[in-house]
């Protein structure tokens, strides 16, 4: 059932709102000579309006922008920095069916000013949600600051929705100039098409409207396109660049999903082998039975009965179980609500219809089997297996032999991966570093930044401090088109542009390849680039060595070209699901549109928290209108694998459980195998067989049924592992150790319970057993 909600919680993301099957998110995409150089989850806010004027289909459409979405919100004496607070059009209450508590769909976001508040917001500030509407809120960021009127109240959003958001600012609120801008790509745009309109339609007709529209220099040579993507497949998707929200994992997810039938399948598997092993006991119930009248139907009644019972009880175990460890559910799925899953009608109707199907599957054999045994020959002794049931009895543990197979390679492939993540250098330091949000709109920015910085220098056990536009563990989310010195628009490609000051690279020891890093010395360094490896091969430089004094332009500054001093060695910016980035390094104060966000403060571990109580009255002396916020570095970046740690944990956690119960089919399937041997064991010993010989021939048929598995499961587990590492940028290779080491582990694990069985068998007086013949 745990399995079974995860899964529903992460299949049924966005599938809540009203005509959630009929809507897009426009992806943008960028080709050079039919070569696709760039695909992104975000659009630019001119695309939206363009492609509903000019391209039959569209019904409708709505934009959320996501530019600058981190911002101070204030009300009264209550000040909070707020995560995305986004520019959303006036319809875009309607277009997704939002259910409000306060306002009207149609009119919250029509007026300049105007700000929906979701319910939780509602309540921090205002203390419910009648209160709020009406009310003022200054809503500040690093470069504007508004004061906007309450005008509606939303319900919080589900924690299966992709769109995540706790306040939307009228569009019409936006500067004019931001409102239909092509050259932008920091929104999501959302359609509706009308019926008959297909999303390949639209996309194959979108190039051409982009030439009309895209008449600035940036990517002007590149060809312009776009991919409609259904909004319910948005989260399993891979992660493209912009991406807003958490992603999942669809391989992930199918494989849980697996694992969950899988598991269901051996115990299903079980009951039939322990039931029909049981057989020889109850086959004289079933002829007295039958002697007294008893149809056949009636049998057949009688242990779908039996299956019944044993299944409901296993579903309140497992009901209550869930319960009892819901903590764990929620843990995996990121939601504090997740219980909520155990009352969701699709889910319960799922369970419903597993249930029915394991009373069938676990009851039809033993049913069938044993309401069809002959009366005289039970009451006479004379009952045995046939070799059509010997047959299929072993066809059934071989599967459980090879899901066994495939969930421990799995297991293997699940945990080097996550231990590869978790020692892999990522090529930057992260130790002992806290970092501080930047204060937004204020006078005398960068003077204030500036005299925080310096005064910070001189606080006890600081040992370094930069300013900078992004920190490790996010994504730099600044883009810029540039091209080699002296080279054609043709050759533009974009860029991360990571803003930095003189001392980032010292501190968070980015390892120089060739050249140089900057020099507070020297006061023309401010306009030089530094270059990543992945940036010099994209710039088409033929070396590290080559790209070093060379000059480049970059979007914005084509007047004059910026000096490369030096090359760094490529580092993970992001986690290892994502490539090297071609990131620019800068300081030149002419690109004021990359704004500085981050204050990096390494700290001696032994004065961490004295030091940041100095820093945090430092704070409030300069930037006294401004909170203190910080966090600290590795727990940022760590959080990165959450989602991967934890689909780790339950995956072996849940393949460890499934192994556990395919063992318990083998003493199913060995004490069968005994009770049908029993004669010919007997025979044997009185002939002078010794119980090793006896217990090497009843575990060469478990040999053979391994091997059998084997060749079965193990090309499925390694197409299955080499699908799921896709995911990942930086992965581990398949081994063949990891292939042959289940092997090897349930051999192991079920020679020593065969064994075991055996050897009793195998040690019982023959007398015993050959006294009825």
């Amino acid at each position: 059932m745990q399995i079974s909600a995860y899964v529903h919680f992460e299949k049924r993301f966005d599938k809540m709102y009203p005509d959630s099957n009929n809507i897009y998110r426009v992806e943008s995409q960028f080709y050079r000579s039919g070569e696709l150089t760039d695909s992104w989850a975000t659009a630019t806010n001119g695309y939206a309006k363009a492609m509903y004027d000019n391209l039959p289909g569209i019904s409708s459409y709505a934009r959320i922008s996501w530019n600058d979405n981190e911002r101070v919100v204030r009300y009264q004496n209550i000040k909070c920095r707020e995560q995305r607070v986004c520019f959303a059009d006036s319809n875009f209450i309607s277009f997704f069916g939002l259910p409000l508590l306060k306002g009207e769909a149609s009119s919250v976001l029509k007026e300049v000013n105007s700000v929906v508040i979701s319910a939780s917001e509602a309540k921090k500030y205002f203390g419910n949600a009648d209160a709020a509407v009406g009310k003022m809120m200054q809503l500040s960021s690093r470069f504007n600051s508004y004061n906007c009127m309450v005008t509606g109240v939303f319900k919080d959003l589900p924690a299966n929705s992709t769109l995540q958001f706790n306040m939307l600012v009228s569009w019409a609120t936006s500067p004019a100039w931001v409102k239909e801008f092509w050259y932008q790509h920091e929104n999501y745009t959302f359609l509706k098409l009308k019926p008959g309109a297909t999303a390949a339609g639209i996309e194959q007709k979108f190039p051409a409207l982009a030439e009309r529209f895209k008449t600035e220099a940036p990517l002007k040579e590149l060809k312009w396109s776009v991919k409609l993507v259904p909004l319910a497949n948005i989260h399993l998707n891979t992660a493209k660049p912009y991406e807003m929200e958490a992603k999942g994992n669809r391989q992930a997810v199918n494989f849980l999903a697996i694992m969950a039938y899988g598991i269901l399948l051996i115990a299903c598997i079980n009951y039939i082998n322990l039931a029909t092993t049981k057989s020889v006991d109850r086959a004289r119930e079933i002829g007295i039975r039958k002697v007294n009248g008893a149809h056949t139907s009636q049998l057949i009644f009688q242990f779908f009965i039996e299956s019944f019972i044993i299944n409901l009880i296993s579903l309140g175990v497992a009901a209550l179980l869930v319960i009892f460890i819901r903590s764990l559910l929620q843990q995996i799925s990121g939601d504090s609500q997740t219980y909520r899953l155990l009352i969701d009608v699709g889910l319960i109707i799922k369970v419903v219809l597993v249930f029915i199907g394991s009373i069938f599957l676990s009851g039809i054999y033993p049913a069938t089997v044993l309401s069809r045994l002959q009366p005289i020959k039970v009451l006479k002794g004379r009952f045995a297996f046939s070799k059509s049931g010997v047959w299929l009895r072993k066809a059934m543990v071989s599967f459980q032999f090879a899901a066994s197979l495939l969930l421990l390679a799995d297991t293997f492939a699940v945990y080097r991966q996550l231990s590869y993540m978790s020692s892999k250098e990522t090529g930057i330091n992260l130790k002992q570093t806290v970092v501080i949000k930047a204060p937004s709109n204020t006078n005398n920015y960068i003077q204030k930044v500036n005299s925080f910085k310096n005064r910070a220098t001189g606080v006890a056990g600081v040992k370094g401090i930069s300013v900078s536009g992004a920190v490790p563990g996010k994504q730099i989310g600044m883009a810029a088109a540039c091209r080699r010195y002296g080279t054609s628009k043709t050759d533009e490609r974009t860029y991360e542009m990571l803003r930095v000051d003189f001392d980032f690279m010292k501190m968070y020891k980015l390892q120089l390849i060739t050249g140089r890093g900057y020099d507070a010395a020297n006061s023309g360094d401010s306009t030089t680039v530094v270059l990543n490896e992945a940036a010099v091969k994209q710039f088409g430089f033929k070396s590290p060595e080559d790209a070093v004094g060379k000059k480049i332009w970059i979007e914005s500054l084509d007047k004059e070209p910026n000096e490369v001093i030096g090359v760094i060695k490529d580092y993970h910016q992001q986690s290892l699901k994502e490539s090297y980035m071609a990131t620019v390094l800068f300081m030149d104060p002419k690109l004021t549109w990359v704004p500085l966000k981050f204050i990096s403060v390494q700290i001696d571990q032994a004065q961490m928290a004295a030091s940041n109580d100095t820093l945090g009255r430092l704070w409030k002396d300069i930037f006294p209108e401004f909170s203190f916020d910080y966090f600290f570095l590795d727990d940022f970046y760590a959080k990165q694998y959450e989602q991967d740690i934890h689909f780790g944990e339950v995956f072996m956690l849940f393949s460890c459980m499934a192994i556990v119960i395919a063992c318990l089919g083998l003493f199913g399937l060995t004490a069968y195998s005994t009770a049908r041997r029993k004669k010919e064991i007997g025979v044997r010993k009185v002939l002078g067989a010794s119980a090793q010989s006896i217990i090497q021939l009843l575990t060469n048929d478990m040999l053979k049924l391994i091997l059998l598995a084997s060749v079965v499961a193990l090309p499925v587990a390694a197409v299955l592992i080499y699908q799921w590492l896709q995911g990942y940028a930086f992965r581990v290779q398949i081994t063949w150790w990891q292939l042959v080491l289940p092997i090897a582990i349930l051999m192991l694990i079920s020679f020593s319970a065969t064994i075991y069985l055996t050897y009793k068998a195998a040690l019982t007086n023959p007398v015993k057993t050959l006294r009825d013949e």
